[in-house]
């Protein structure tokens, strides 16, 4: 499983770069070889458990499918202890964060991600800087948002150490969030286009492109546009579609009640503005953030 490779800097799965149609076949293939590989589990060693498990958790959690990611995330929970590689037990631990949660266990999620990330830093792996990320959105979920701005400047700085232009965008888009909690929307848009900048030079995969986007829309409604708003949700829905996903399980306890504030203030105008959204294709979606981030 390369996605746990600890002789390299090697990326999640979720988070590389491709086309919506290449990542919908690798989805299909994926899904149809972890289940002949978890059907084999019991025959393989402690390692090549562990191995499949975490691909299947961080690929289930990706696609939505939500009662295979726990199914994964339990059997990883009884490997615990009997894994002889601090690499993979931490890489274990961040498929746990990133699949808990489905079911609200936020608190479990980020007792997760914070063993993760002590062991990864006290061995300085590269995949610290993911670690950190998690950390860094969970505490935001949790409100507590100067810890939340530390992790995720951390973050950036890792991506620009590794030259993970991933990591960089996706720092500077979390930032974005922050700026527009406290009211610094001017900042909020520099740092999207700054975060644009980083992952077009990449390819923006469905994530990054749908994390700049729920950005865009916390940002629109808090500078009262709301049609903006409606339609940057509307393209983050019809990106998950046609890619087959649905929102990464960290993100969408803050995306369901941004999306009822966007409702309640668009009033009749949502629905349009939404479907009109849907239609979007991701060129057509950023370009939207582009130009209403420059406004001033």
């Amino acid at each position: 499983m390369a996605a746990v490779k600890s002789d390299n800097f090697v990326t999640p799965p979720m988070m590389n770069a491709e086309t919506s149609a290449t990542r919908a076949a690798r989805h299909v293939k994926g899904h149809a070889r972890i289940a002949e590989l978890r059907r084999s589990a019991d025959t393989l060693d402690d390692r090549a458990q562990a191995e499949v498990w975490f691909t299947s958790a961080v690929t289930a959690s990706e696609v939505g499918d939500d009662e295979n990611a726990l199914v994964a995330v339990e059997a990883i929970e009884r490997l615990n202890g009997r894994i002889n590689d601090p690499y993979l037990e931490n890489a274990l631990q961040l498929a746990v964060a990133w699949t808990r949660p489905i079911v609200d266990d936020f608190e479990g999620a980020l007792e997760a991600a914070s063993i993760a990330l002590v062991g990864l830093r006290e061995r300085n792996e590269p995949f610290v800087a993911f670690a950190a990320l998690t950390v860094g959105m969970l505490e935001m979920t949790f409100g507590r948002d100067d810890a939340a701005h530390q992790y995720l400047d951390e973050v950036y700085e890792l991506g620009n150490r590794f030259g993970n232009d991933w990591l960089t965008s996706t720092a500077r888009t979390q930032l974005a969030t922050l700026a527009v909690r406290a009211g610094r929307l001017d900042e909020a848009r520099v740092l999207l286009l700054e975060s644009l900048d980083a992952i077009e030079e990449a390819h923006p995969n469905t994530l990054s492109a749908t994390f700049i986007l729920v950005a865009f829309a916390n940002l629109a409604i808090a500078d009262a546009d709301t049609r903006r708003a409606a339609l940057a949700l509307g393209a983050v829905d019809g990106l998950r579609k046609r890619s087959g996903l649905l929102a990464w399980p960290i993100t969408r306890r803050d995306e369901s009640e941004l999306t009822a504030r966007v409702v309640q203030a668009a009033g009749d105008t949502f629905n349009d503005a939404f479907a009109a959204g849907s239609d979007l294709h991701r060129r057509e979606a950023l370009a939207l953030v582009r130009d209403g981030s420059a406004r001033r």
